[in-house]
């Protein structure tokens, strides 16, 4: 049985990184480099980004750490959770809502190379004696999601007929491995999640992505498409980023890995349900009301 569950968890592994290569890759083929940097030259929402994130939500963790008083494992992937900003699922969640994907794009690369940046710095005075690697942080990020991009995007900037043909066959296929990884990482953890449920991990973990979504919603404003693609990316954090960190930094910890897992199935009905529902007809209504259609449906093909 232990085999079973040591060879399912490598496949888990190997579809996060799959999903991380195939998502970043069909963006870069599907966007330009300028339509990637125009959003980030508005100095004023890209402040309020960081803001929601690198300082609202940590701040969100501290007190909810100081109410709930966790067990240390729990304790530390909250603020792993908290600190850790971008994740390549955001995208889909801004396709769903029927959002912008360039805002969203490079928002989440913005928040990437910041998560790097900033959570040495801020995680040591939340947690006292705790120790995290740039490097760590940074390898992942720079393999898995930023050196993908950058070839998706020379592929688009030089042979633009191929990447026409290829995105769209690269973003169903990265969708289906996201799929696969939410499957499998809940299903070999269910048990323990389940045993988790009433508790105060799960309640922490509930109440910063609720904190997440509302602060992005209303620091994204104006216009609606921002609000709904901030919420998602605030909510959802960068449990990609998160789950490298636990496995390389507290592997002795297995709760540390727990507590992402819950945390990514509180953040599932933001990017599942509350996207493609609530803030998609708020987006296109948005755009209706405007006489245009949704960034997305424009950027769509056929």
């Amino acid at each position: 049985m232990s085999e079973h569950v040591e060879l399912l968890t490598k496949v888990a592994n190997l579809s996060m990184l799959t999903f991380m290569v195939s998502n970043m890759l069909g963006f870069g083929m599907r966007l330009s480099l300028a339509e990637i940097i125009n959003p980030l030259r508005e100095t004023k929402p890209t402040l309020k980004a960081l803001l929601a994130n690198f300082v609202i939500v940590p701040a969100a963790a501290y007190a909810l750490l100081r109410v709930f008083h966790l067990e240390a494992g729990y304790a530390i992937g909250l603020l792993l959770v908290a600190t850790s900003a971008g994740d390549p699922a955001t995208t889909k969640g801004s396709q769903l809502a029927k959002g912008n994907p360039a805002y969203t794009l490079a928002m989440m690369v913005a928040l990437q190379i910041m998560t790097v940046l900033l959570m040495p710095i801020i995680l040591p005075p939340l947690l006292p004696g705790v120790h995290v690697d740039p490097l760590k942080i940074a390898k992942p990020l720079v393999l898995f999601l930023l050196a993908p991009l950058a070839i998706g995007l020379l592929i688009h900037a030089r042979w633009s007929g191929v990447a026409a043909k290829l995105w769209k066959p690269l973003d169903r296929f990265s969708s289906l491995a996201f799929i696969v990884v939410i499957s499998l990482f809940i299903g070999l953890h269910f048990r323990t999640i389940i045993g988790t449920v009433g508790s105060y991990a799960m309640l922490a973990s509930a109440m910063l992505v609720a904190v997440g979504f509302f602060a992005g919603y209303f620091l994204g404003a104006p216009g609606q498409i921002r609000e709904s693609d901030l919420a998602i990316q605030t909510s959802f954090r960068g449990l990609s980023a998160a789950v490298a960190i636990a496995i390389t930094n507290f592997p002795t910890q297995p709760n540390v890995l727990v507590m992402l897992i819950i945390t990514l199935t509180m953040s599932l009905p933001v990017l599942l349900l509350v996207a493609p529902t609530v803030l998609r007809r708020k987006n296109v209504a948005a755009a209706q009301a405007r006489g245009g259609t949704t960034v997305a449906a424009e950027r769509s093909p056929g």
